[in-house]
């Protein structure tokens, strides 16, 4: 493929789209480029999220960011399985989905009154989430967009931590909210494929 990498990173452009409209935000993602040290100064809150396979590159980035004096917070797969170890990384982890708490999580950074950790135990209801904020993205290094059709899966498959994160009872979106997502891509010039993410397919 002629495209650096296969899928962007859904996770964060989710969290992006929750994020108070005010805020300016800026995407690297590794896999696409370096994250310069002219980023992390540019930041006043560096946000981590990534998977177990991605943890080294995550741990590296909170100590860097932590080394230039940033507050840091992480999330995702990762953070959720290991919150004690992250805890010792970044200034405040987020354990499971936040979708519907992420309103208050960015009120409490912005009051200076962020908890250490913050643990989501419900599962939201997908129809209530925004499109992910694809715009951040640099489109032409991927070879695949993806998008969110569900989450949760009702089976016990013993290689799959789906269960784990998202839970047995699987949550769908509108399909008025697919399409939505999809006239988004093609208002951007998205005109590869699309990768339907539903945890149940």
């Amino acid at each position: 493929l002629s495209e650096k990498v296969v899928m962007p990173p859904l996770g964060l452009i989710t969290v992006a789209a929750l994020c108070p409209p005010e805020w300016t935000l800026r995407l690297v993602d590794e896999a696409v480029e370096n994250l310069t040290d002219d980023d992390l100064r540019w930041a006043d809150l560096v946000m981590v999220g990534g998977m177990e396979v991605q943890k080294t590159g995550m741990h590296e980035i909170l100590i860097r960011a932590r080394a230039m004096g940033k507050r840091t917070i992480v999330g995702g797969p990762h953070a959720s399985n290991e919150p004690e170890r992250m805890l010792t990384l970044a200034d405040h982890v987020v354990v499971g989905e936040p979708d519907e708490v992420f309103g208050q999580i960015a009120a409490d950074l912005e009051a200076g009154t962020a908890k250490r950790l913050y643990e989501v135990t419900d599962k939201p209801d997908v129809t209530c989430t925004p499109i992910p904020r694809f715009d951040l993205l640099k489109l032409g290094s991927y070879a695949s967009m993806s998008i969110q059709f569900s989450r949760g899966c009702p089976f016990q498959c013993e290689f799959c931590d789906i269960i784990i994160l998202y839970g047995r009872k699987p949550r769908t979106k509108h399909p008025q909210q697919v399409t939505a997502e999809l006239d988004v891509l093609l208002g951007l010039g998205w005109m590869k494929q699309v990768f339907i993410v539903d945890d149940n397919f």
